[in-house]
C-alpha cells in the first residue's frame, strides 16, 4: 500500500505540470506514469482470494476448495474494475505526452513500452469480462463530458487494435544503445522508471512478441484469418521470443524488498485457506498416493501433505469435510490446522518477498509453439518440432520452480532450507517416460498432452488455466469429481455493480446485448 502511494504521490505531486503542453516532455513526466501503470501488475488481494480460490483454482480443477470463502465476488469484480480504469488513465496520460513530440521516431521505444503495457492489462480485463468501455474509456482527465459515461466496445475490435498495437511494438523497437532518430535525436528512456524490465528493449521486445503469440492463439479458432498471420510471423523467429533467465515477472526482491502481504492474506485470513490438491492434479503428477508415485518434481513444490503427513487428494463434488483454514500459521508450515486434504505448498503463498508475481513464462511461450507445430497452425504441421517445444516447456517449468525454491531464502519463510534437490537427469527421464507425459500417440493425443502440461504449469496463474479450459475444452478432468453446475459454466466475470449506476445507459444496452449480466455468458473469443 505504501509503494502504491509513494506511486500516485509521484505522479500527481506535480500533475499542472504533467498535463502542460511540451513539445520534447523530459523523461520523468512520462517515467512516473510508466511507473506507477507498471506498478498495477501485481494481483490483487481479494482477486486472489475470491475469484482465483474459489473460482478459477477449482472450475479448471487446478486445485479444489474444500468450502467457498467468506469473500463476495462482486468485491472483487469492482476491484479488478476500479485497477484496470485507473490503470487505463495513466495509459492515456502517457500516449498524450508522447502526441506531443515532434520527433516521433525518438519515442519509438516509449511508445512500445505503452503498447505492450496497456496489451497486457487490457487482454486480463477483456478475458475475464468479455465485451467492455475501451476506446473512449479512461479519458474523463480531459474534462469531456463524453468521457465520463462510455459505450462498450466489442472483444473482437479490442483484440484487434491490440495485437496491432503489439505488431507495430515488435517492428519498431530499436534495441541499439544511443540509438538516434533519422532527424539526429536520441530516442527517449525513462531510466529509474521501469522496474519491471529496467529498461531493457530486448526484453520488452521478447515481451511484446510472446504476447502476440498468447493472444493470437487464444483468438485463432474465432478469428483464424486475423490470427493465423499473426502466428505465422511469430513462429517464423522475425523477432526473439521469451527465452531461458527471461521470465517476465515482477520480482519483490528487485524493488527494495516490496512486501507482496496481499498473496499470504489471501490465502490465509478471513477463511480463505481451504484450497486443497486436487484429485486432478494429482493424477497428473503422481500414479499413486505415496511419495514413490511421485513422477513429477513439481509435486513437493505446488502442493504439500495433510496434517498426518499424508498424501491426500481432495476430488470435486465428492470429498467432504475439512472447512478450515490450513494455512492459519504465518510462522510454522508443520502447522496445518489439523487438514484431511492436502493443502497448497505453505512456502508457495507464505512468500512475501522473494517469488514473483508471474506475468509470461518461457514455459508458456513453449507450450504455446508446441501447439502450433502439432496443430499445424501458422506453421508446417510437424509433431518431432512439437515435441522438441513440449519437453522443454516442462523442462523450463520444473527449472523455474526450482530455482525458486532455492533462491527463496528469508529468514522468515527460509524454504531453501527445506526444499528437495533439483531432479536429476535420471528423474527427468522418468517423468518424460511416464505414460501420462509421454509424447506418443496421434497428433491428437499430443495436443492433448500440450494443453496438460500447459495447464500444470501454469498453477500459480489460474487464469491461463481458466482461459485455456474456456478455448479447448480439452485440459485435465478427473472422471470422479463431481463440478457444480455453476462452475461447469461459468464463463466470465459479471461487470462491476458500480456500473449500473455511473455508466447506466450504455451498461443496459450491453446487458439487454449479451441477454444478461450473467456468469454463463461465453466471450467472444470461446468456440
Amino acid at each position: 500500500m505504501l509503494f502504491g502511494v509513494i506511486i500516485f504521490s509521484s505522479c500527481t505531486k506535480n500533475f499542472q505540470e504533467l498535463n502542460a503542453t511540451h513539445n520534447n516532455p523530459s523523461a520523468t513526466t512520462i517515467g512516473p506514469l510508466v511507473n506507477s501503470a507498471i506498478s498495477t501488475l501485481f494481483l490483487t488481494g481479494t482477486e486472489q482470494a475470491s475469484v482465483h480460490n474459489d473460482y478459477y483454482y477449482t472450475i479448471t480443477q487446478l486445485g479444489a476448495t474444500s468450502s467457498i470463502s467468506g469473500y463476495v465476488l462482486s468485491n472483487a469484480v469492482n476491484e479488478i474494475w476500479g485497477n484496470y480504469y485507473s490503470t487505463l488513465q495513466n495509459l492515456n496520460l502517457i500516449q498524450d505526452k508522447i502526441n506531443e513530440v515532434s520527433d516521433k521516431e525518438s519515442m519509438n521505444n516509449i511508445q512500445a513500452i505503452l503498447y505492450t503495457l496497456r496489451a497486457y492489462k487490457t487482454f486480463r480485463v477483456t478475458d475475464q469480462f468479455g465485451d467492455i468501455p475501451y476506446f473512449n474509456a479512461g479519458k474523463a482527465y480531459k474534462g469531456d463530458v463524453a468521457s465520463f459515461r462510455v459505450a462498450y466496445d466489442s472483444q473482437q475490435s479490442i483484440y484487434d487494435s491490440l495485437l496491432s498495437n503489439l505488431t507495430w511494438a515488435v517492428k519498431n523497437i530499436n534495441t541499439n544503445s544511443g540509438a538516434t532518430t533519422s532527424a539526429g535525436n536520441p530516442y527517449a528512456t525513462i531510466p529509474g522508471y521501469d522496474p519491471l524490465l529496467n529498461g531493457d528493449m530486448t526484453k520488452w521486445l521478447k515481451f511484446a512478441n510472446s504476447l502476440r503469440l498468447r493472444y493470437a492463439m487464444q483468438m485463432v479458432e474465432k478469428d483464424p484469418a486475423t490470427a493465423t498471420p499473426i502466428i505465422q510471423d511469430v513462429m517464423s523467429g522475425s523477432a526473439p521470443l521469451i527465452d531461458s533467465a527471461n521470465d517476465i515477472c515482477m520480482w519483490p526482491a528487485s524493488l527494495g524488498g516490496y512486501d507482496l502481504w496481499v498473496r499470504w492474506w489471501s490465502f490465509s485470513s478471513g477463511g480463505a485457506g481451504f484450497v486443497r490438491m486436487s484429485s486432478t492434479m494429482w493424477n497428473m503428477v503422481s500414479d499413486n498416493n505415496t511419495n514413490a508415485g511421485i513422477f513429477d518434481p513439481r509435486a513437493n513444490l505446488f502442493v504439500t501433505t495433510n496434517q498426518a503427513g499424508n498424501w491426500a487428494p481432495y476430488t470435486i463434488g465428492v470429498s467432504t469435510g475439512d472447512a478450515i483454514n490450513a494455512y492459519f500459521s504465518p510462522t510454522d508450515p508443520t502447522q496445518k490446522n489439523n487438514c484431511i486434504y492436502s493443502p497448497l505448498n505453505w512456502y508457495l503463498v507464505r512468500d512475501e518477498w522473494y517469488i514473483p508475481e508471474l506475468l509470461m513464462t518461457e514455459a508458456e511461450v513453449h507450450f504455446l509453439k508446441a501447439e502450433a507445430y502439432a496443430r499445424g497452425l501458422g506453421v508446417g504441421q510437424s509433431v518431432p518440432n512439437a515435441q522438441t517445444e513440449y519437453q522443454a516447456g516442462i523442462t523450463s517449468s520444473v527449472n523455474f520452480w526450482y530455482n525458486i525454491a532455492a533462491t527463496t531464502n528469508d529468514p522468515s519463510e527460509n524454504w531453501s532450507a527445506v526444499a528437495p534437490p533439483p531432479p536429476t537427469n535420471v528423474q527427468m527421464t522418468a517423468l518424460f517416460n511416464n505414460p501420462k507425459v509421454a509424447f506418443t500417440g496421434t497428433s491428437t493425443d499430443a495436443v492433448t498432452k500440450i494443453y496438460a502440461q500447459e495447464w500444470l504449469a501454469s498453477f500459480r496463474q489460474p487464469w491461463l488455466a481458466f482461459n485455456l479450459w474456456r478455448r479447448t475444452g480439452n485440459t485435465p478432468v478427473d472422471p470422479a469429481s463431481v463440478p457444480t453446475s455453476t462452475n461447469a459454466t461459468f464463463y466470465r466475470l459479471p461487470y462491476a455493480q458500480d456500473e449500473a449506476v455511473n455508466n447506466e445507459v450504455n451498461y443496459n444496452a450491453q446487458v439487454s446485448k449479451m441477454g444478461g449480466n450473467n456468469s454463463n455468458i461465453k466471450v467472444w473469443w470461446m468456440p
